[in-house]
C-alpha cells in the first residue's frame, strides 16, 4: 500500500485516535518517516514497535522497543540456507546501545523484553543498565516490560505465570501476548 492508502484505510477507522506502526522493523522503510508526519499532522497518536536498531528524525508519540536477546538468536535448524550466515548476521545486528539511548532521549519509551525464562534475566537486568548509561533520561522500572515468548497459546500457557512472577518479583511490569491469546497463531496476526 502506499502512504496515501494507508492514511486513507486509517481514516475509514472513524473512532481511531491511536495507530501502532509494527512489522518485523518497520523504521527500516523510510516511507515510515512520510506516514508518521502525515498521521501526526492529522492528530493521531503514534507507537511505533522496533527493536531499537534503526533511529528516524520522526513524530512519534511512543516508542515500545523490544531489545532482542541472545535467546532471539535463530537456531540452525531455522537458518534458511542452513549455513550460519543468518545467526551470525542477527547477533551481530540485534542490540545497538548508542540508537537504543538516542531512542530513550527523544521519545516517551517502554522497553519490552520477550523472555523465555529466569536465564533472561542477567541479560536484561544487564542491557538495562547499558541502556540507562546510554542517555541522559532516567528509565523507570515501571516502563520496563517482560512478556512471555511463545506464538500459541500452549507456548504461553507454559511460561505466562513464570514471567509475571519476574515481573512482580524484579518491579517491572507484566505484558501478555493478547494477539495469541486471542487468535492462537493464526497467520498475518
Amino acid at each position: 500500500m502506499s502512504v496515501d492508502e494507508i492514511v486513507e484505510e486509517v481514516q475509514s477507522h472513524a473512532d481511531a485516535d491511536h495507530v501502532v506502526l509494527t512489522g518485523g522493523e518497520p523504521l527500516i522503510h523510510d516511507e515510515a518517516v512520510t506516514l508518521l508526519e502525515r498521521l501526526d499532522d492529522l492528530g493521531y497518536h503514534t507507537t511505533v514497535e522496533t527493536n531499537g536498531t534503526i533511529h528516524r528524525d520522526a513524530p512519534i508519540d511512543l516508542a515500545s522497543i523490544s531489545p532482542k536477546l541472545a535467546s532471539s538468536t535463530p537456531t540452525a535448524e531455522k537458518d534458511p540456507k542452513g549455513d550460519g550466515e543468518w545467526a551470525d548476521r542477527h547477533e551481530n545486528r540485534r542490540i545497538d546501545l548508542d540508537t537504543l539511548g538516542q531512542f530513550v532521549d527523544d521519545c516517551d519509551t517502554q522497553l519490552k523484553f520477550v523472555v523465555t525464562g529466569p536465564d533472561d534475566m542477567p541479560e536484561i537486568e544487564s542491557l538495562l543498565a547499558d541502556i540507562r548509561t546510554a542517555t541522559s533520561s532516567h528509565i523507570p522500572d515501571s516502563d520496563v516490560l517482560l512478556m512471555p515468548e511463545g506464538t500459541t497459546r500452549d507456548e504461553l500457557d507454559n511460561r505466562r505465570k513464570e514471567v509475571a512472577n519476574l515481573a512482580m518479583e524484579y518491579g517491572y511490569r507484566y505484558t501478555p501476548r493478547l494477539h495469541v491469546d486471542l487468535w492462537n497463531d493464526a497467520p498475518e496476526t
